[in-house]
């Protein structure tokens, strides 16, 4: 019976934790993000300079087109161990605050939506100043 309980538990939990996952869409034809079949927020995307097209700058914009953030794909050479490198990285700035972040590597525009709502950073249609602090705590 303690088997049969403790599995029945084991199952809820493991349910819910799934059930509490946010389904996240972007849509490359409107810029639009939803979370949970709820519209989040907007993203624009814009070719970085010297980067061909390959790589893109994002803005984040509310769902009355304010914007919030600006994700800038930015280059620099290291040199390690007598070698050239060079490195990417995204300058994540937020207009409100004007305080930045760094996110190491490349993003494509459904990661950069999945950032942001990952890290909870828009609550009714502004930047949550905690879920921002914390953003910049863990970049």
């Amino acid at each position: 019976m303690v088997r049969l309980l403790l599995t029945a538990i084991i199952i809820t939990l493991t349910c819910n934790a799934y059930s509490q996952k946010k389904k996240v869409i972007y849509d490359k034809e409107t810029g639009s993000i939803e979370v949970n079949g709820e519209p989040y927020a907007q993203l624009e995307k814009e070719n970085a300079p010297g980067q061909l097209g390959i790589n893109k700058n994002f803005t984040v914009l509310n769902l009355e087109g304010k914007e919030l953030i600006y994700m800038a794909f930015k280059q620099r050479v290291v040199i390690i161990n007598g070698k050239k490198e060079t490195r990417s990285y995204y300058l994540i700035t937020f207009l409100g605050s004007n305080r930045s972040s760094i996110k190491k590597g490349t993003m494509t525009a459904n990661g950069a939506a999945k950032l942001i709502v990952k890290n909870n950073l828009i609550v009714e249609n502004e930047i949550d100043p905690t879920a921002e602090k914390k953003f910049h705590l863990k970049y």
